[in-house]
């Protein structure tokens, strides 16, 4: 499945979460720490490989002969989560993954000073993933 058709999947399921559609009652304190733990984990296994993360960082030529070095990292302490039951027979459970990933940059005279010199963040994107857990686990 495609990266489009992921998020226009989220997009449509966040629109039916917040109609309560899905979704009715706050899980309990349990459920919330079950799914905490895995967000946890989930983000440290994003972050390890992302196409653009820090061990395969970008280093691009600028126009003046500097060299640019960007990655992209996820803030852990950025995670919010939120679980909420479903209105189904079946007992599930929703859960919302809510972070920040930020591009970080730097410049340098050479490629190696650039990957080695202070990052600065220049953007910060706000991500929300849709997990669910029908009894075996968060997918």
């Amino acid at each position: 499945m495609n990266l489009t058709k992921i998020k226009t999947f989220a997009i449509i399921l966040c629109l039916l979460l917040s109609t309560n559609a899905l979704a009715s009652e706050l899980a309990g304190q349990t459920e919330l720490n079950h799914f905490q733990v895995f967000s946890q984990s989930w983000v440290t296994k994003l972050n390890r490989s992302h196409i653009k993360g820090i061990q395969r960082m970008e280093i691009l030529p600028r126009e003046n002969g500097a060299y640019l070095a960007r990655y992209h990292a996820i803030d852990p302490g950025s995670i919010k989560c939120i679980v909420k039951r479903t209105s189904s027979k079946k007992k599930g459970l929703i859960g919302l993954l809510k972070y920040i990933e930020t591009v970080y940059e730097s410049t340098g005279k050479t490629p190696e000073i650039a990957r080695n010199n202070h990052f600065t963040a220049t953007k910060r994107t706000r991500i929300t993933e849709i997990f669910s857990n029908t009894g075996k686990g968060w997918r």
